[in-house]
């Protein structure tokens, strides 16, 4: 999508670079050493790729944070008459991801924070790198995420558009709970001999296999990475120029909205840049244990940039401890500046 959508790469500064993000030799190299269409673990900067993960699982749990994250953009910075942040986020999962204790944790906090601005879709072909889910997972997994608290839909066939459109607009309109879209489908679809079996799963069809699918298809059997004629073209005039509509309107939006409230458009943009505020270079040494030190020091940083925010998981006994003795713990540190 990113190669045929013409998405440009940027450094890690965003300073547009003018080469493509994926040309058609990154796709080559799928899944391929210093690839930048590498598999799972995934660990380098790849433009237009928002999020690297490791192990099946992290990529939902993710989404999760990314939902909370949107939400608190939106508390702190939209003022009235500017809705500067009210995006969604969507993720697409599959039967290992659901296997996961990281996503169902995830799941589970989603549901507790009634993110409304999440939606996943799951992809449920019912095949592991091992084979069939009914070696291993055959809970009901639309039961567990209504216990949750999400919004669940099925679409039973992951070929229906139609029916994939309505249940993306009726989990836009749940604005009260994440929304689970459960989509049955067909791993390998349209290969003759390797459709619903592991043989396609994490490995190559094949080139016998590759050409018996493209005949089904109706595509040339020896083509090899072929974007025929008009595609760029369709992407420009529909993906390319909504999102530029969309983006031109937000930047004039952002411009007035930076004429009205300075500060905050400010802090936005620091937050963007990934820059922090003067006086940040200041250093907390002590020899508290990190689990005093480190959210005493996190709160006193959030005090100075507010995209700072921290969680412990700790015994109730024990953090409510920690937190009542955070001022005296930081007064207790010396402060140095490099």
């Amino acid at each position: 999508m990113l190669h045929l959508t013409g998405v440009k790469s940027v450094n890690e500064k965003y300073e547009r670079l003018g080469t493509p993000t994926v040309a058609i030799d990154d796709l080559k190299k799928f899944r391929q050493l210093d690839s930048k269409c590498p598999g799972h673990p995934e660990y380098h900067w790849t433009s237009g790729v928002e999020t690297t993960t490791g192990p099946l699982g992290q990529g939902i749990a993710t989404s999760v944070g990314m939902a909370i994250g949107a939400n608190w953009l939106g508390n702190h910075f939209n003022r009235p008459g500017f809705n500067i942040f009210d995006y969604g986020i969507y993720a697409l999962c599959g039967d290992g991801c659901m296997m996961e204790g990281v996503s169902s944790e995830a799941a589970s906090i989603a549901g507790h924070l009634k993110l409304g601005n999440l939606t996943w879709f799951y992809d449920s072909n019912h095949i592991t790198i091992e084979g069939n889910t009914s070696l291993a997972f055959t809970e009901d997994v639309a039961g567990r995420f209504m216990a949750y608290g999400w919004h669940v839909q099925r679409v039973a066939d992951a070929n229906d558009r139609e029916r994939l459109a309505d249940a993306l607009t009726m989990a836009k309109a749940v604005t009260d709970r994440p929304s689970l879209i459960i989509v049955e489908s067909h791993i390998g679809y349209g290969a003759p001999h390797k459709q619903d079996t592991s043989g396609v799963h994490g490995e190559p069809l094949g080139p016998e296999e590759v050409k018996l699918t493209k005949r089904n298809y109706g595509w040339p059997e020896d083509a090899q990475f072929l974007v025929p004629d008009g595609v760029y073209d369709h992407f420009a005039a529909n993906m390319g120029a909504r999102g530029k509509k969309a983006r031109t309107e937000w930047e004039a939006l952002f411009a007035r909205y930076k004429a009205e409230h300075p500060k905050l458009a400010e802090q936005c943009e620091q937050i963007q840049k990934r820059e922090l505020p003067a006086g940040w270079t200041r250093t907390f040494r002590c020899s508290l244990p990190t689990r005093r030190a480190s959210p005493a020091a996190i709160r006193r940083a959030g005090a100075q940039q507010n995209c700072a925010k921290s969680a412990v998981a700790d015994r109730r006994r024990r953090r409510s401890r920690a937190v009542d003795q955070d001022a005296h713990d930081l007064r207790g540190c010396r402060r140095s500046r490099p």
